[in-house]
């Protein structure tokens, strides 16, 4: 897929936890879906998914099964390797290229793994936004507590559905 460039304002990303507990997901995706529909009668079009196992995948998920409902809505895969997902079980794994297959651009920032490419991933996401939807629990540790913060230091406006 060719790039395209989205307008700033006009984009949010998301970040969260890999794990999900499976009695929140329901409720999780619910909440998603208003905030996202809200967020679309404000002008919001455009989604930066880093497409990881947990809350990423679920929110390209929901985004996916709002587009007959919203129509101009912009599902954009930010990968950090081009292998992400050479690791994860079949399930995942199958999970994760079928999603990849659905959305409206997917930017590859590295042929290859280095250490601190999630966060350059989380990086450019948070760069190309104007908001982030995060599902966070507050803990000071991890890829999500990083982007959470620095979206925060940059005066992003954020939505916690933790």
């Amino acid at each position: 897929m060719e790039q395209t460039f989205y307008i700033k304002a006009n984009s949010v990303a998301f970040t969260g936890h890999r794990s999900v507990p499976e009695s929140k997901k329901d409720n999780l995706k619910k909440k998603l879906r208003g905030k996202i529909r809200l967020l679309y009668a404000m002008g919001i079009r455009n989604y930066y998914c880093g497409m990881a196992i947990g809350f990423d995948m679920l929110a390209a998920e929901v985004i996916l099964s709002l587009r007959s409902e919203l129509p101009y809505l912009k599902l954009i895969a930010v990968v950090p390797f081009k292998e992400q997902s050479v690791r994860w079980n079949y399930q995942e794994q199958a999970r994760y290229k079928r999603l990849l297959s659905q959305c409206d651009d997917a930017i590859t920032l590295s042929q290859v793994y280095y250490n601190g490419c999630l966060l350059r991933r989380n990086d450019y996401m948070l760069a190309h936004s104007c908001g982030l939807i995060a599902f966070f629990d507050g803990k000071p540790k991890g890829g999500t507590f990083y982007t959470y913060r620095k979206a925060k230091s940059l005066g992003m406006d954020i939505i916690n559905l933790f």
